[in-house]
């Protein structure tokens, strides 16, 4: 732009001094000619006045009149030649001449331009103190003197127009860097503005166009400040509320590629950075339709649920996974316990039904029968307390939720469970628990874990055997809380299966129970804030574990 802006100011500069070059030029010729003709006549009129004065020295005069492109004739008044300016000049005989002449010596003084005003011819009549005596011709030829004065005055104008072009190429350079400076450092804000940087301020100095438009910048530069620090805030709401949440969500172009996603959805993208294959379908759908949802699309071994919708303006998809895998394996093992509860429930119910039916058909009165059926009644009946029981122990469980928790001595809980459990002959019952430890938990609940599992290692453990109670440090935050034995083992297969409610082996391990124990233990230990499993190997013995919080030791008294 600078570069621009000199050439114009050049330009209008040479322009304008040609052009008054041009004028100047005219005028002046045309105003020497008109002084050219002013000076012919004055001259013409001072002779003749000098010659009435002083008619003898004729020659004299007329010669020191005479001169510089001015030459004069004096003629008495029979029209000859008394004296001449140039004597080798001779009076030209022409007609215009002549009647400049005649019109003199009759008294009338008389000018005549020739050569369109190169030449003008004057005569003025030559009178004394008697009256007419003469007449004085005067020519004056102007291009002569013109000439040089034309030349003088074209010189001094061209001089004065390339001065001007100086001039105005230095004042349109300069003027043009200062104008492109300022329009330069617009510029830059603006660019700044582009990029996102609200926080340089805008020189706004100046009260021309430049000035405003600067000042329009800076306000602008404040309005988007405040806007884009609202959007920002918005922003990091939204980021927090979209990572904040357990679904996935995603912002999907048309033809594939994820456009946004919170960090529920980086576990299903795959390393490119794109959606499941199993997503595909319905993200073309909703593209087309407007809409698509699926209840529980499998991706992997996970169950989830999903809703896309058309995203028009953005040429995208929004979807929204959820991962249902854990809510319908609730839905199913809730199935299972009610199914299995019925079943449970309904086998010592017919065998009370069964024994009251056949004692009301004539049994009572046989004492053998009589004895047979109300023990098998008092059996049944049993056996339905025990598992009323064990699904209130679970229900009570599930209600209580994790709550706060005490601190337990696990050497005193060990000694307890110990004490409770009835250990049959040829088996070992060893207690092998850290000296001063410590967990965060509920003493209650603990025992009954505990007493639980030496329960269970006991009946699954053929004499002669062992059952081991140990309790250690795990880390620094940790401890582990471990029954072990030496009986028959689980199958790697069953181990997770054997924490299922109602859940029964049906071959060595089997024995009477109705499969609620290790689920009931296992839900405990939750709701202590800690963690329980197994491991086993087939044939050698099994390892149940209890991990909680681990309390330093102090000298206080506790549970």
């Amino acid at each position: 732009m600078r570069v621009w802006l000199a050439a114009g100011f050049t330009f209008v500069c040479v322009l304008t001094a040609g052009i008054v070059y041009a004028f100047v030029i005219n005028s002046s010729q045309q105003t020497l000619s008109d002084r050219s003709t002013e000076l012919a006549v004055g001259r013409t009129f001072r002779l003749a006045d000098r010659l009435g004065q002083d008619h003898a020295n004729a020659d004299t005069e007329v010669q020191a009149a005479s001169g510089e492109g001015f030459n004069a004739w004096y003629f008495d008044l029979d029209g000859t030649q008394v004296a001449s300016g140039n004597p080798s000049a001779e009076f030209p005989n022409s007609q215009a001449y002549r009647e400049v002449l005649d019109a003199a010596l009759a008294g009338s003084r008389s000018t005549r331009d020739l050569r369109d005003g190169e030449t003008t011819v004057v005569g003025v009549p030559v009178t004394d103190t008697a009256g007419l005596i003469g007449a004085a011709v005067g020519r004056y030829s102007s291009p002569v003197v013109i000439k040089g004065a034309i030349d003088t005055v074209r010189s001094d104008s061209t001089r004065a127009a390339l001065i001007a072009a100086v001039i105005g190429t230095l004042l349109g350079v300069g003027i043009a860097s200062l104008i492109t400076v300022r329009l330069k450092r617009l510029v830059d804000e603006a660019d700044d503005l582009a990029s996102g940087n609200f926080d340089v301020e805008l020189p706004s100095s100046g009260a021309d166009e430049i000035g405003d438009l600067a000042r329009s910048l800076e306000s602008l530069r404040v309005s988007l400040k405040e806007s884009f620090g609202v959007l920002t805030a918005d922003r990091d709401k939204l980021t927090a509320i979209f990572d904040g949440l357990n679904d996935a969500v995603m912002v999907v172009d048309e033809d594939g590629p994820v456009r946004f996603y919170n960090s529920a959805a980086t576990a299903l993208l795959d390393q490119g950075g794109r959606p499941p294959e199993p997503l595909l379908p319905q993200i073309r759908r909703a593209a087309i339709e407007g809409f698509a949802a699926h209840p529980a699309l499998r991706i992997g071994d996970r169950a989830y649920a999903l809703q896309a919708r058309s995203l028009p303006d953005e040429k995208a998809v929004l979807v929204v996974v959820r991962d249902r895998t854990e809510e319908m394996r609730k839905e199913f093992a809730e199935r299972d316990f009610v199914s299995n509860a019925a079943h449970e429930l309904r086998n010592p119910l017919a065998g009370i039904s069964g024994a009251i039916e056949v004692l009301q058909s004539g049994a009572k009165d046989d004492p053998h029968a009589r004895d047979h059926f109300l023990n098998r009644l008092s059996a049944d009946a049993e056996r339905m307390s025990r598992l009323t029981q064990s699904l209130l122990t679970l229900a009570r469980v599930e209600a209580l939720g994790t709550g706060e928790v005490e601190v337990v001595d696990i050497n005193s809980a060990a000694r307890d469970v110990a004490a409770a459990v009835e250990v049959p002959p040829n088996i070992e019952l060893r207690i092998d628990v850290e000296r001063n430890l410590a967990a965060k938990g509920d003493p209650t609940l603990l025992r009954q874990v505990l007493i639980g599992l030496v329960t269970n290692a006991i009946k699954n453990t053929p004499p002669p055997g062992t059952v081991t109670v140990r309790g250690r440090r795990a880390g620094e935050a940790d401890m582990l809380l471990e029954v072990i034995d030496t009986g028959t083992g689980i199958p790697q297969a069953e181990i997770e299966r054997v924490f299922e409610r109602f859940y029964r082996r049906s071959e060595t391990r089997r024995q009477e129970g109705f499969g609620l124990g290790l689920a009931i233990a296992r839900r405990m230990a939750d709701v202590m804030g800690g963690e329980m499993g197994a491991h086993s190997v087939e044939g050698e013995g099994s390892t149940f574990w209890v991990r909680l919080p681990l309390i330093e030791q102090t000298e206080t008294p506790i549970a």
